[in-house]
């Protein structure tokens, strides 16, 4: 995946960003001539402010190309202290680009027209923004814990006037190896919306020992939900299983990690003019369900057993980059 190229790449980083600045750069100039159309006076007292304001915006554009390769040094992992200190930085190099621009503005009003002056702002704004647009193409998201995104299929299975069902919710995604922990055997990759998710490879994984940082996977994951309501008397048990199918040894990673976890919950409240249950967990917190219109809360009790189950499947195959 291109994005995890920029991992100890800051060079590449680099080049791509100098070059279209310097692309830029070299229209600039032309492209504020033809756009203000000086006349001979005009250009004489604009033209030596312009060359300073150049200068001083270049100086800033190299700090903000300094903090980049940083950036790309650390991705995907910006450890929290080092992205707070960016984040600094970069509004830091924001106000004074904003600051530098109005005190420049104020000098070339003296020498032009309000109405030029104006055009000039506007003329610099579009060509700050091709820069920032051509710029932000190479720069990927910091990347975040979250869900993977990617194609994405929800199926529910409920049987009429009965509480509960089953929901079952699919997303299919590439993603790339950003980091490998071998000692806990984890993985953490990242899709390119730039969200990650670490993953543990059990000890019956036999080749972990082949992925590598930049592997691309082939992830699909599968959420199942099921809820329904215990009996009379009955007290479910709350747990987890685990799950893993494997690949046959001496064939590239891949396999299927599988985490089911159950909990109970009692229904301590029922609103029937709103459809809905007051659910109470067992570390004492309470939430407000809404039920299916076609479910008779006449017929359900105040101390029912809610069970919920939630089983995540996550099966990968690895493609080389």
């Amino acid at each position: 995946m291109a994005l995890l190229a920029w991992k100890g790449n800051a060079q590449t980083a680099d080049e791509e960003i100098q070059a279209a600045r310097t692309t830029l750069n070299v229209d600039r100039k032309a492209t504020v001539a033809q756009t203000m159309q000086f006349t001979e006076d005009e250009g004489k007292a604009f033209w030596p402010l312009y060359e300073q304001y150049s200068a001083e915006m270049q100086k800033q554009g190299d700090s903000m190309l300094k903090l980049v390769k940083e950036y790309a040094q650390l991705y995907p992992d910006v450890p929290d202290d080092r992205a707070r200190t960016m984040l600094k930085e970069l509004g830091s190099l924001e106000k004074n680009r904003v600051e530098t621009r109005n005190s420049y503005l104020k000098k070339i009003e003296k020498v032009l027209s309000p109405a030029k002056t104006l055009r000039f702002a506007q003329v610099e704004s579009r060509l700050d923004l091709a820069l920032r647009l051509a710029m932000a193409a190479s720069i990927p998201l910091v990347p975040i814990e979250g869900n993977l995104t990617g194609e994405a299929s929800t199926t529910a299975a409920v049987a009429e006037g009965v509480p509960g069902g089953i929901v079952v919710s699919t997303y299919k995604v590439t993603a790339s190896v950003a980091a490998i922990d071998e000692a806990n055997r984890k993985i953490t990759i990242v899709d390119a919306a730039g969200i990650k998710k670490t993953v543990k490879a059990g000890p019956e994984v036999i080749n972990f020992d082949q992925i590598r940082v930049g592997d691309q996977l082939e992830v699909v994951a599968t959420e199942e939900l099921v809820v329904g309501i215990a009996g009379e008397g009955e007290t479910p048990a709350a747990g987890t299983s685990h799950l893993v199918a494997l690949a046959p040894k001496g064939a590239k990673p891949g396999g299927l990690m599988a985490e089911a976890k159950q909990i109970t919950a009692k229904v301590v409240a029922i609103d029937d003019l709103k459809h809905e249950a007051t659910l109470q967990f067992e570390d004492g917190t309470t939430r407000i369900v809404a039920v299916r219109p076609d479910v008779d809360l006449s017929k359900q009790k105040i101390g029912g057993t809610v069970v919920i189950r939630l089983a995540e499947a996550l099966a990968i195959q690895v493609t080389k980059p």
